[in-house]
């Protein structure tokens, strides 16, 4: 185990020490001449101690991210093989996935991992490699997931934007191991029956984090109507026909993904009489002109894209965060139920529920919480590693 070495400033390793999975390009005082791109080093102090083992890349503003912190333990095929299967073996032990056959089975640094995303589809794989480290990688990450997941087929979406930022192109989608994957996989999700386009829906096709909101939304749904803004394939209002709704309407301004949302709003998700509509429109002027001539409904599910992408970002991204709040609140009948989330990492926790407490102030409403989730199990969350905490969803009751 003869690895380059990147020696770090003074003080500089006290996050890794800590447990953080990162070091920065700042924090670095001086390297091997033969410490590659991609390649994996060893992360010494300033007094030549071992800190860590991890992959480099001079292009980043990550420039080393740490997968060990053994200095016997060689990062190699046997190291990712057991590296999956315990991310794996989290997952299947885990009894709130025991409703699904669709779950995130690598989430990245969170599961010692760092750059690698990997899903999985009712025995269908979808992989993802973000980083130059994780890419370099490749093979052997294939190798170990055929091996201890031993699934259908991996189909691989590298069509990322963290790639760029890493210095690298985006990976033409394709199938890499096994079957080729229908056109649409079917799975399920606590008693609802969904579909996935992994060729060109968003992310991996499907966002699993919000399994458990989808639950809770059920669970309020009976003889209710339903909005749901930035729809995307429909799984919110899926879930609410379960649940006994009387209609929903879907708004998304993808044209395209409505096809896979007519597919999950189907017969076999509702109850008898339960209605759906499905509308192709900008939700930002939708909800503008919405909120000042109605309709209400008695449920509102407010699910956008991240608005951050940098920290300058923040201020800005509030402010349309809690327009967006203010004028769905608008739309709740008094009484009912408003779900809202947030997904942008450098949204807090506390930074979220005043977005939604100006946004309540603004609308004139009155809102008790029933429900504030953050991520679902396999999706988890590293106490050591602030940035993997994105997820945050509020579930209050309306009053006027």
């Amino acid at each position: 185990m003869n690895y380059p070495e990147i020696s770090l400033r003074k003080g500089s390793e006290q996050l890794l020490r800590r447990g953080h999975p990162w070091v920065y390009s700042g924090a670095v005082a001086s390297l091997s001449p033969d410490a590659a791109p991609g390649e994996i080093v060893d992360v010494i102090d300033s007094r030549g101690g071992f800190v860590g083992r991890g992959y480099y890349n001079p292009h980043s503003t990550i420039a080393i991210r740490v997968m060990s912190r053994d200095r016997n333990e060689a990062i190699d095929d046997a190291f990712l093989t057991r590296a999956i299967e315990r991310s794996h073996r989290v997952r299947l032990e885990e009894p709130g996935l025991a409703q699904t056959d669709a779950y995130r089975v690598v989430h990245g640094e969170s599961d010692g991992l760092p750059g690698l995303v990997v899903d999985w589809y009712a025995g269908f794989l979808v992989v993802q490699f973000h980083t130059m480290g994780m890419e370099r990688l490749r093979s052997a990450v294939i190798d170990g997931l055929s091996q201890v997941v031993r699934p259908l087929g991996i189909y691989e979406r590298s069509d990322v934007g963290t790639r760029r930022a890493d210095g690298l192109h985006d990976r033409p989608s394709g199938p890499v191991a096994g079957q080729e994957p229908p056109h649409l996989i079917e799975f399920q999700e606590h008693g609802v029956r969904l579909c996935v386009d992994v060729r060109r829906g968003q992310k991996t096709g499907f966002f699993l984090d919000q399994r458990a909101n989808r639950l809770l939304l059920q669970t309020y749904a009976r003889g209710k109507t339903v909005l749901d803004c930035f729809s995307y394939t429909g799984g919110f209002s899926a879930h609410a026909l379960k649940g006994g709704a009387s209609h929903t309407l879907d708004v998304d301004i993808a044209r395209a993904v409505m096809s896979t949302g007519s597919e999950n709003l189907s017969a076999v998700n509702r109850q008898q009489g339960g209605r759906v509509s499905q509308l192709v429109a900008d939700v930002f002027p939708f909800l503008d002109d919405l909120a000042v001539r109605g309709p209400r409904f008695d449920i509102v599910v407010l699910d956008p894209p991240s608005l951050v992408r940098r920290s300058r970002d923040v201020k800005n991204a509030t402010g349309v965060y809690t327009k967006l709040n203010r004028n769905a609140l608008r739309l709740v009948n008094d009484g009912g139920i408003f779900l809202t989330s947030s997904c942008s990492t450098r949204i807090s926790p506390e930074d979220f529920f005043q977005i939604v407490r100006r946004a309540a102030v603004g609308a004139r409403v009155h809102t008790r919480v029933l429900a504030f989730t953050l991520h679902p199990p396999d999706h988890p969350v590293d106490l050591a590693f602030p940035e993997g905490r994105y997820l945050k969803c509020l579930c209050v009751r309306v009053f006027r």
